[in-house]
């Protein structure tokens, strides 16, 4: 009775250890299976695709920057706010601006009454040329008279017609309107002569009033410079400032981001570029997306590396050379992406690129 329950238990043990055995070993197979499938499909995907994952989100990000120094009266906006174009962001103290433009004013103002004056100077020349135009017209009617009379004085003094003291009395007169016509025909010139300088003077005075008319918009502008807004709608970065400091013309305040579409820069390998072609399509996935997939195209392939556009570009002519692999920038366009989406993204981001070859 005893060796037959030994028996029995020792054959149930063989059982269980049998089905252990073959149960691990089809999980195994299983394994095996699933490992085999997925590297074939990862060999076949990588034979039919170009994958990278040194790619971001792009978008353009605007400096803000001062335009005139002084000093920060108030500052209106927070880190990373969302503003519309036209919002105050920061006022600098505009007392100096004030009185700078009330100086303009004053200029322009000289400057007016300065060329009042001219014209007046203008206008006196003009009349003072036409009374010795006049007086002149009178002396030589004159003059003609006393020619006239001389010459017939002389005929009746050879016939003892009249006396001598007449015809030198005559004689006298002549001489002395024929000198007269001299002096006005040289005032005349001297008038002439002060017009043009005055004219001159007229067209500086107008110069004067066109520099002075500028300074008062430059005064103006610069006015305006003391409240600086947003130039468009978007959201705000880091604030450097506070307020009560001391800024100086086109010292950086804060950047906004364009409330606009975004897009993808990929850097493929210079290995992978034969393989890709503007209007491409692409799968685009977001780290920080959860790995949704977006739809892209390529839209633009850059004509050199990433290394190029370096500050100090890698010069290999001298030293010794260390071959390393060069990556194209891909400019890459979201397709159908919601206004929600849009939203979500963020400059920088990472991402992960998936194009399929064509074949």
């Amino acid at each position: 009775m005893s060796e037959s329950s030994n028996h029995k238990k020792e054959l149930r043990k063989l059982r269980i250890l049998r089905t252990t055995r073959w149960f691990l070993s089809a999980i195994g197979l299983v394994i095996i299976a699933v490992g085999i499938y997925f590297a074939i499909d990862l060999f076949l995907n990588f034979k039919s695709n170009e994958v990278t994952n040194d790619a971001q989100v792009e978008q353009y990000v605007s400096p803000i920057n001062v335009k005139v120094p002084g000093y920060i009266h108030k500052i209106y906006f927070t880190e990373h706010q969302f503003v519309k174009k036209g919002d105050t962001l920061l006022v600098i103290d505009d007392r100096e601006y004030q009185i700078r433009l009330k100086e303009a004013e004053a200029s322009l103002q000289d400057a007016m009454a300065g060329s009042q004056v001219i014209d007046a100077s203008v206008n006196t020349s003009k009349s003072n040329i036409i009374v010795f135009d006049s007086n002149i017209e009178e002396t030589e009617a004159r003059l003609r008279k006393l020619e006239t009379d001389y010459t017939r004085y002389q005929n009746l003094l050879s016939r003892n017609a009249t006396t001598p003291i007449q015809v030198e009395q005559i004689k006298t007169d002549l001489d002395a309107t024929t000198a007269r016509l001299n002096a006005l025909k040289q005032q005349k010139r001297t008038a002439e002569s002060s017009s043009d300088e005055v004219q001159k003077r007229r067209g500086n005075s107008e110069a004067s009033i066109l520099r002075a008319s500028a300074a008062l918009d430059m005064a103006k502008l610069n006015l305006s410079y003391t409240v600086i807004t947003a130039p468009c709608d978007g959201f705000l970065g880091r604030r450097a400032l506070k307020e009560g400091q001391l800024v100086n013309a086109g010292q950086n305040m804060t950047y906004i981001i364009p409330n606009t579409q975004k897009w993808i820069v990929a850097n493929f390998k210079e290995t992978q570029v034969k393989n890709l072609y503007i209007g491409q399509e692409v799968i685009i996935m977001i780290d920080a997306f959860d790995k949704k997939e977006f739809k892209g195209k390529v839209t633009e392939i850059s004509n050199a590396t990433g290394a190029k556009y370096s500050l100090v570009p890698a010069d290999n002519s001298t030293g010794n050379f260390v071959k390393i692999q060069q990556r194209i920038p891909i400019r890459i366009e979201f397709e159908n992406l919601s206004s929600e989406d849009n939203m979500k993204l963020a400059a920088g981001m990472m991402a992960v690129v998936n194009a399929k070859v064509k074949k």
